[in-house]
C-alpha cells in the first residue's frame, strides 16, 4: 500500500491559499496601523478580496481574522523556539534560543502587533493570548531546574521568580524589536547575559 500523501483537490489548495493571503494581509496591517486601521476595507484592499469573500472565510468578520494572525503568528513562535532551543545546550543557550525565535517574529512587519498588542485589541485576544508564553515559561523553568539539579544554580533559587523574570525580559525584548527591529541580536544578548548572570550567582 503506497504512503505517499495525496494531493489535496484544487477547490481545498484554493481555499486554504485565500484564508492565508487575507491572514498575510491582516497581519501586516495590523503591523502598519494597529486593530483601528485594519478595517474590512483595507484588508479587503490589501488582499485583493472583495469583503463578500473576507466573510465567508471568516464569518466572525475583523475579530475572527485578527484572532486567526495572533493564533498563527503564535504557534510558529512555539514551533521556532522548541526547535532553536532543541540544538543548544546549557541554560542561557537554551533560553536565548526562545528569546531569538521570538523576537525575530516580532521584528518582522507581518509580527510586529504580536510584540506591541495595543490597548484596543486587548479585549479581543483575551481569552486565547498568553499561550505561547505559558509555554515558554514552563520550558525556561525546566532549564533553571535542570541548572540547579547540576549545581550551577544556587541551591535556595526560588525557580518561580526567576522565571517569571525571564520571562518578562523576552516580553519587553519582543515589545522592543516590534519598534526597531535591528535590536534583534542586543536582545537576545542581553536575555543571555541575564541567565548568565544567574548561573554565576554565589550559592548561599
Amino acid at each position: 500500500m503506497s504512503t505517499l500523501t495525496q494531493p489535496l483537490p484544487l477547490r481545498e489548495r484554493n481555499r486554504r491559499r485565500t484564508r492565508a493571503d487575507i491572514l498575510d494581509a491582516a497581519a501586516e496591517a495590523l503591523g502598519d496601523g494597529g486593530y483601528a486601521a485594519t478595517t474590512l476595507e483595507e484588508l479587503s484592499r490589501r488582499a485583493g478580496l472583495a469583503r463578500g469573500t473576507l466573510y465567508a472565510h471568516f464569518p466572525g468578520g475583523r475579530e475572527e481574522i485578527v484572532r486567526a494572525v495572533y493564533l498563527r503568528i503564535a504557534e510558529e513562535v512555539d514551533e521556532r523556539g522548541r526547535t532553536l532551543r532543541g540544538r543548544e545546550t546549557g541554560a542561557p543557550d537554551r533560553i536565548a534560543a526562545l528569546a531569538r525565535a521570538l523576537t525575530e517574529r516580532t521584528a518582522t512587519p507581518s509580527g510586529r502587533f504580536y510584540g506591541s498588542t495595543a490597548a484596543d485589541v486587548v479585549p479581543v485576544l483575551a481569552d486565547i493570548a498568553g499561550g505561547t508564553s505559558a509555554a515558554f515559561e514552563a520550558l525556561i523553568r525546566t532549564d533553571l531546574a535542570d541548572a540547579r539539579t547540576a549545581g550551577d544554580l544556587p541551591r535556595g533559587s526560588d525557580l518561580d521568580a526567576l522565571t517569571t523574570a525571564l520571562s518578562g525580559a523576552l516580553r519587553a525584548s519582543a515589545a522592543r524589536t516590534a519598534a526597531a527591529p535591528e535590536t534583534v541580536d542586543a536582545q537576545v544578548g542581553a536575555v543571555r547575559s541575564l541567565a548568565c548572570g544567574l548561573l554565576a550567582a554565589p550559592s548561599h
